[in-house]
Parts: structure tokens; C-alpha cells; sequence
């Protein structure tokens, strides 16, 4: 028996993974060496630990979390009617989204959307190769070798 897959992409999204986890630590890390080479006062490096856990809470909090990504049908453009499930504050919703640019690098791809519903905003997603399975991988990076020489 053959299975046929789809022509569009219909990709479920981790929420968290390691790839991302190792490149905030080693911002994080970077930050905190030159924190230490900066020879502060202890008043200095308290207000700047309480300046850092704020700032990360908020981004942490306040940023929509990409769960589901579908491309749009066949007869549309690649660039039109994207569906994003969307984890916010408020719960998980389903936006609809245009693709604005698309790059690829070596473990992550960067999505740019502009969202069309609930709301008109720009939204820019990375999603890091082990995010996915191995062929959701493979078809994101056709889908984004396709777009950029498209646009080459």
C-alpha cells in the first residue's frame, strides 16, 4: 500500500527544543563576561540582573508561540492564505498570515509574516531544525530554496 503525501505543507511545531535552549545560553553567557569584565559597583550589577530578568520575562510572556504552520492550496500563491496556530497569553488561536520573506540557514529557518487575522501586524518566527521531524525539515527547506530563487 502507498501513502500519498500532500503537495502543501502541514507542519506541527515544538514548542521549545534544544537548539534554541544552547543559543540563548550562549547569549546569555556572553552577556554575563561582559558584565564581569565591565568592573561595576554592586548596586550596578544588581540593577542590571533586575533590568535582564525583566526584559526576559516579557519577551518570554508576551511573544506568540508558532504551534502549526499550513501552507496555502495549491491554486493560491506561496505567499498567500497561511495558517498559524498560534499559542498567545490568551490561548491558542488560529491566525491567518501572508509570507513576506522566508531565510534559510544551517539549523534554523526565519519565517516574516504579515498577519492578515485576528489583526494586521508583522510577526517573524524562527524555527530551529529539531522543532520539526526530519522531513518537515527537508520540505521547509525546499520551500525556502524555492522562495529564494524566486526572488534571486
Amino acid at each position: 500500500m502507498t501513502t500519498l503525501t500532500s503537495l502543501r505543507i502541514d507542519t506541527a511545531i515544538k514548542a521549545t527544543g534544544y537548539l534554541r535552549m544552547v543559543f540563548y545560553s550562549v547569549l546569555a553567557s556572553a552577556i554575563i563576561i561582559l558584565a564581569g569584565l565591565a568592573s561595576l559597583s554592586l548596586w550596578q550589577y544588581v540593577l542590571m540582573l533586575i533590568i535582564s530578568a525583566a526584559v526576559i520575562s516579557y519577551l518570554a510572556l508576551s511573544r506568540p508561540i508558532l504551534l502549526h504552520i499550513s501552507q496555502p492550496p495549491l491554486d493560491k500563491s506561496v505567499y498567500q492564505n497561511w495558517q498559524l496556530l498560534i499559542r498567545t497569553g490568551r490561548g491558542d488561536a488560529l491566525w491567518q498570515a501572508e509570507l513576506s520573506t522566508l531565510n534559510h540557514y544551517r539549523w534554523v529557518i526565519c519565517f516574516d509574516f504579515i498577519v492578515i487575522e485576528p489583526y494586521q501586524r508583522r510577526l517573524s518566527v524562527a524555527v530551529f531544525r529539531d522543532q520539526v521531524s526530519a522531513e518537515q525539515w527537508r520540505e521547509l527547506t525546499i520551500l525556502a530554496n524555492m522562495i529564494s530563487s524566486k526572488t534571486a
